[in-house]
């Protein structure tokens, strides 16, 4: 992604964050639905983001959940195509500070390399 492509999904309103890939891992999760009574399991990956916050860097934690298609944590982490070190835009459902923590949820849509700034003329 080029910045002239970045600023026009953002221009387009697309919640989106940008930051350098530290990591990843993936989880089995659930939880007891309160109505049904049912256990409800899914699959859950964490990543972890570095970005520019004010003056300084700090971590963001992304949060995504599987379809129902992936089953296994195997499955999951074999989905991690990213590199460490490399800075993506990260497609968000929604974010929130807690506790000093900036969480996040990725969007359905695939992150996206942006390109070195070198290369980009940033």
């Amino acid at each position: 992604m080029t910045r002239d492509e970045l600023a026009k999904q953002v221009l387009q309103g697309r919640l989106l964050i940008v930051g350098e890939y530290r990591g990843s891992r993936a989880e089995d999760a659930g939880y007891v639905d309160k109505k049904t009574g049912y256990k409800v399991e899914f699959i859950r990956a964490t990543h972890l983001i570095e970005c520019a916050w004010y003056d300084g860097v700090d971590r963001v934690l992304l949060t995504q959940a599987f379809p129902a298609a992936v089953t296994t944590v195997e499955q999951a982490v074999a989905t991690f195509t990213f590199q460490r070190g490399q800075r993506y835009a990260f497609y968000l459902e929604w974010f929130k500070r807690d506790r000093g923590q900036l969480l996040a949820r990725l969007s359905a849509w695939e992150p996206e390399l942006i390109e070195d700034s070198e290369e980009a003329g940033w």
